[in-house]
């Protein structure tokens, strides 16, 4: 590193690095080693010193003798800096620091036995001889950074570069650090290699006001990035050694992101407080750098960047060091790159860039939108219901879906903060059985749910191909909507009759549904025969493969949906909301119950993935939000319906992150939960920090 930039100082321009030969990248995860371990030098925590106040007028003469610097802790001995593995320097170097309101203070202490300075004019190459070197970037973003060499005799070279070198960084030499004061004491004799020296100690103060580029006051910032570096020429045409505070893993000290943090504590110095921790998550730091780096390895053996995460082959230790709820980006072209880390918990994203450049910034919460379906209790009083309303808003829920309908119950609600819907059964409506008899589903062995339902004595389904149906429906569904306090209106049993029950409720009828059975499979009635036959030419009786004919498949679909439809218009035309509980993926539900809500009009969609259904854990519930949430994309809210006692224990939290961390606008809980596990929510929705909506 010190070679190049005497060449580029010498040249007068920064020139182009040669570029490797081109190489295509490694194909898998088995032939490149993970980005931890091949970037570990470099990704090691940096040092951190908390810097004291000082009130004590400073004599800056180069002697560390002021009550202020004897009460300031000495950092942390110099190392090499490669970091750990590499030989400990054989010349113990420390800095201490202070502030005032003006200045910056450093004192450095260098052990030294053969006390050496050639160089007397300011702003030569200093670090030809032996020498203390200070890096400053106050805003800490890796850009537009300051750095002060000296020798033993207290030439100055000083200068500011733009980005860093392996960015394709240039420097400034004509800056000058205005108004530093820099003085050197050499305890022994400078330039006399016949005697036994001890050692030089450097005092300098940097004015805040030296320190502006690109920003205002340098000391609006809490935190700087700083490092200190040591050049040391041990024995004559060798390399020199390169010792510093805190390492960067390379022989470069142009590496921003390495740099140790300055915490500025607004306590005269020798207090004894607690200063405030970093703020700054040091694990997405590290994952964010490690990405960065990869990145410029990239460029330089294939000529382009990784344009996804998934090329990046991240292990899962990599990917733990995301925090709860965290998400990486990638943007890339040709010629530039910007990565992405999320911190929901925090509000923030850091983000890097080709340049190197370092930025934290502010996002929004994440608002969520939770809720439970609920059943009216006839044991409940005033008291208790509100009691209830507040303790679910407080915990985190925004709406309840009522199976019913007590215009009380819904108003106490509502002054509790929650929305109030009415949850209603659609296609199963067991209330015209004595009015209409004719509206009944039948399935393909000519049975008709209004005698004979099928698995249990309530499943009474309508056929959708009625008009009369549909017209009931809407006008049905626009009454209750317009009821007292009611927010909308939420379908349920919005389908047929289930052609494939979940796997688990196989055992509760003794039967095994491993196909299509003719008993289960509807709606075979005389209408739906003659309008398909109308379509196609065909009688669905006469099909031989039904289970596998896409058109009648298809029309039974389009029945329900037109449904849908119907009341649909009819509610936002008269202003109200609808929502439908449907089951779980647009593919599971068009084969189970005929029902391609992927293709519905709504604004909300709670898909039951009830997982204890389907003998599948808390995982599956992620995959099959993923599978809505793109099947929707972005047309409307996917809120995942979760089955509470299946996801109890250690599951709980475990089914939230399936549910949020793959796109869910909010979960709904059936079946609970209960007061343990309201509480539960709470502390999980603090602690991703969400934002519960109302």
């Amino acid at each position: 590193m010190r070679k190049l930039f005497a060449f580029l100082l010498a040249l007068g321009a920064l020139a182009a690095t040669a570029s490797a030969p081109a190489a295509e990248p490694p194909a898998t995860a088995a032939e490149i080693p993970p980005l931890f371990e091949r970037y570990a030098a470099q990704l090691t925590t940096p040092r951190t010193y908390d810097c004291f106040r000082t009130t004590e007028r400073m004599r800056i003469d180069g002697r560390l003798d002021e009550k202020a610097w004897q009460r300031a802790a000495p950092s942390e001995a110099f190392v090499d800096i490669r970091g750990e593995g590499w030989p400990e320097p054989v010349k113990r170097t420390t800095v201490r620091m202070l502030w005032d309101d003006e200045n910056l203070y450093i004192g450095a202490e260098l052990e030294e036995d053969d006390i050496i300075a050639r160089l007397t004019q300011r702003d030569t190459i200093i670090y030809h001889d032996n020498d203390f070197e200070v890096f400053l970037d106050p805003d800490g973003d890796g850009q537009h950074y300051f750095e002060i060499e000296n020798n033993a005799r207290g030439v100055v070279f000083d200068l500011t570069l733009d980005k860093p070198y392996r960015s394709g960084g240039s420097f400034f030499i004509p800056w000058d650090c205005q108004g530093l004061q820099l003085k050197v004491h050499c305890d022994g004799t400078l330039n006399r290699s016949k005697d036994r020296d001890r050692g030089w100690t450097v005092e300098m103060a940097i004015p805040f006001s030296a320190l502006t580029r690109n920003f205002d006051n340098p000391r609006s910032y809490k935190v700087w990035r700083i490092n200190f570096s040591r050049v040391q020429w041990l024995r004559p045409g060798q390399p020199e050694e390169n010792w510093v505070w805190s390492p960067t893993g390379r022989v470069d000290m142009h590496m921003p992101d390495r740099w140790g943090f300055l915490r500025f504590v607004d306590a005269p110095v020798g207090s004894r407080i607690a200063p405030e921790p970093l703020s700054i998550d040091m694990q997405a730091y590290k994952l964010l750098w490690a990405l960065f780096y990869a990145q410029m390895d990239r460029h330089a053996a294939a000529g382009n960047y990784y344009r996804s995460v998934e090329e990046f082959l991240l292990t899962q230790a990599e990917l733990d060091a995301l925090p709860e709820g965290g998400e990486i980006s990638v943007e890339a072209t040709s010629s530039t790159f910007l990565l992405g880390v999320t911190l929901p918990g925090k509000g923030e994203r850091y983000t890097v860039d080709r340049n190197g450049c370092f930025h934290i910034g502010k996002i929004a919460p994440r608002v969520v939108k939770n809720w439970m379906w609920m059943r009216f209790r006839t044991d409940w009083d005033e008291a208790q219901y509100r009691a209830h309303f507040t303790k679910i808003h407080d915990a985190g829920i925004s709406g309840v879906l009522f199976e019913g309908y007590d215009e009380n119950v819904y108003r106490l609600c509502k002054e509790a903060g929650l929305e109030a819907h009415y949850w209603k059964w659609t296609m199963n409506r067991r209330e015209v059985l004595e009015t209409h008899p004719e509206w009944f589903a039948v399935n393909r062995k000519g049975e008709s749910c209004y005698d004979r339902p099928a698995y249990v004595d309530y499943y009474r389904f309508l056929c959708p191909s009625h008009p009369e149906v549909v017209d009931y429906l809407v006008e049905d569904y626009l009454r209750c909507a317009e009821l007292p306090y009611v927010d909308g209106m939420h379908l349920d049993y919005v389908r047929f009759p289930d052609v494939i029950l979940p796997v688990s409720l196989w055992k509760n009828y003794g039967i095994e549904q491993t196909h299509e059975m003719p008993e289960y499979d509807y709606c075979y009635c005389d209408l739906c025969r003659e309008k398909f036959r109308a379509q196609t030419g065909r009688d669905p009786l006469e099909v031989q493969f039904p289970m596998e004919d896409q058109s009648w498949i298809n029309f039974r679909l389009d029945a329900i949906t037109h449904v849908v439809r119907s009341i649909d218009s009819t509610l936002k035309r008269h202003g109200k909301h609808l929502s439908a509980a449907v089951f779980p993926g647009p593919s599971m539900a068009r084969r189970m119950v005929r029902q391609d809500w992927g293709n519905w009009p709504l604004e909300a969609y709670f898909p039951m993935i009830y997982n204890g259904f389907y003998y599948e854990g808390t995982a599956w519930i992620g995959r099959s939000v993923a599978e809505s949430v793109k099947a929707i994309g972005g047309r409307a809210a996917i809120y995942a319906g979760l089955m509470f006692p299946d996801i109890q224990g250690e599951d709980f939290e475990k089914a939230l992150d399936a549910a949020y961390d793959n796109g869910a606008a909010g979960v709904s809980f059936f079946d609970g939960p209960d007061d343990e596990y309201l509480g539960r929510l709470k502390a999980y929705l603090d602690r991703r920090g969400f934002i519960p909506a109302n």
